[in-house]
């Protein structure tokens, strides 16, 4: 199936926007009050620590008081047995004091343990909430993927960005090990070899990295991975800034040879079966059926812990903002702004139109106050 605007022209992106906004507007109601909470409870704690430092001050300048007092009593009054009064209720009220201080503290540390506990529970919430929909529901982010053959499993890193807003997940993969085979049958490289049968000289021939191991992708500002042999003697670096005529083939024998720059060497390279085989890889790591197990680790915005900080709303507001381009794509694709409308072309190229009110979304955010009406306004309602 096809997503298309109203007027039939081919949506940038083939999915269905409306399902998408309507789980971003859920998000947003159930995450917004509980990062409210968690502000709340944060400065619940804040004002229950200034007030016991107030009383607790309070009470040590209180003592101070009254043991100078004391002694300008036991000045005017100089006889032994005032002197041992004295002592004796200098001692009395220190240890008051510290009783009362000691209160103080239990009272302040039971608040303190049941709010730090509850915003460590809404926080585990709101990254269960966050999990499903920052995986599918962000619109153009830049992601870059890392995945590394560890001893028993193939695990990687997934972190998207967008305009200061990074989160990160981490993946494990179904396949181990993950071998050239799995993409290509055949596969050569061209490298060095001593031959001959009376005088030993160098020559050319292709060495077959079919049964080789991937060991590590990385794709972000450029494509690398990396290949070993099964005895981990040999390797194979191959790094794609942008086009695959500018790719660098490393080869790690005994020595390092880098393959594209050699003049003898390069020309062998079949840079067809190179890139085949770096596409392939990327279908694989793109693929979400490809990935057993992933786990949301961190939130940032401005290399800050967004949930931490409860900087979570600022996060929101950034995805608000591509959510309202899009929407105005939609507007200047429709017929009316009283619906965002997008349609569903199918193989047989039957249509079928979704759509949502933007009155029901007005509603929805106006629910949540002044925070909701920043969001209507970034989505450009």
């Amino acid at each position: 199936m096809t997503f298309v605007f109203q007027d039939s022209t081919e949506m940038p992106y083939n999915k269905n926007f409306i399902a998408d906004l309507n789980n971003f507007l859920g998000l947003i109601e159930k995450t917004l009050p509980i990062e409210n909470k968690i502000v709340e409870l944060k400065s619940q704690i804040h004002e229950e620590e200034g007030k016991y430092t107030t009383e607790t001050t309070m009470l040590d300048d209180f003592l101070s008081e009254l043991n100078s007092s004391l002694d300008q009593l036991s000045h005017q009054y100089t006889i032994e047995s005032t002197a041992k009064c004295r002592d004796k209720l200098k001692e009395s009220g220190a240890a008051c004091v510290e009783k009362h201080k000691e209160q103080l503290k239990i009272t302040l540390n039971d608040i303190n343990r049941s709010s730090k506990d509850d915003i460590v529970l809404m926080s585990n919430e709101l990254r269960k909430e966050l999990e499903p929909f920052l995986w599918t529901g962000v619109y153009n982010v830049n992601m870059i993927r890392l995945i590394t053959h560890r001893a028993d499993t193939l695990t990687g890193s997934i972190t998207m960005n967008l305009n200061g807003l990074s989160y990160t997940y981490e993946t494990t993969y179904a396949d181990f090990p993950l071998q050239v085979k799995k993409f290509m049958d055949e596969i050569s490289i061209p490298v060095w070899s001593r031959g001959g049968l009376i005088h030993k000289e160098d020559r050319i021939k292709q060495l077959d990295i079919s049964d080789y191991v991937i060991k590590r992708i990385y794709t972000g500002e450029d494509f690398q991975m990396d290949l070993e042999n099964k005895k981990g003697t040999k390797k194979v670096n191959l790094v794609v800034p942008e086009e695959m005529s500018n790719a660098s083939l490393m080869y790690v024998d005994e020595e390092v040879t880098d393959i594209t720059s050699n003049d003898e060497l390069a020309p062998q390279v079949d840079i067809n079966k190179l890139d085949e085989l770096r596409q392939k890889v990327m279908e694989y790591i793109g693929d979400d059926a490809n990935i057993i197990t992933r786990i949301l680790v961190n939130i940032e915005i401005d290399e800050k812990d967004a949930i931490e900080n409860n900087e979570l709303f600022e996060c929101t507001k950034i995805i608000a903002s591509q959510y309202g381009e899009i929407i105005n794509d939609i507007f200047n694709h429709g017929i009316t702004k009283k619906e965002i409308v997008i349609k569903e072309r199918m193989e047989d190229g039957s249509r079928n139109e979704i759509f949502v009110r933007v009155e029901e979304i007005s509603n929805r955010l106006s629910a949540l106050g002044g925070d909701g009406l920043e969001i209507k306004g970034l989505l450009n309602l």
